[in-house]
């Protein structure tokens, strides 16, 4: 039986400092159950600084250093802006996207979303 599944991180609507700082280190905490996808949605994102996108990298690295795939589901236009004005576009349209309401067909998916105080990792049944 295949047991693959994915880890969705919802991004907030403002990635700065603290949401970056907050973001790398529940990834890494996360990463170490071995997930098959990893799942970058977009879609809340209106504002981000350099730290944010800095942020995004140092997470993508670290997807990358796990040998997990990166996919990405929904990008807000303010998030597009944001990435193509740091060229950062280029480099996420390497990973294939997804709708804005797709799920990977037979992986369980666990949900994680950025809240003020903390990501947190919730599982959805698949």
């Amino acid at each position: 039986m295949d047991t693959s599944f994915a880890i969705m991180i919802n991004l907030p609507e403002s990635l700065g400092a603290k949401e970056a700082r907050k973001l790398v280190r529940e990834l890494k905490t996360k990463i170490k159950m071995e997930p098959s996808y990893v799942i970058l949605d977009l879609s809340r994102v209106k504002e981000m600084d350099s730290v944010g996108l800095d942020g995004l990298l140092v997470c993508i690295q670290e997807i990358a250093r796990h040998d997990c795939a990166i996919q990405l589901r929904a990008i807000s236009p303010e998030a597009a802006t944001f990435l193509e004005l740091a060229r950062m576009d280029r480099l996420l349209q390497k990973f294939a996207s997804l709708p804005g309401q797709a799920a990977i067909a037979g992986v369980a998916i666990a949900e994680a979303v950025i809240p003020e105080e903390a990501l947190q990792l919730q599982p959805v049944a698949a």
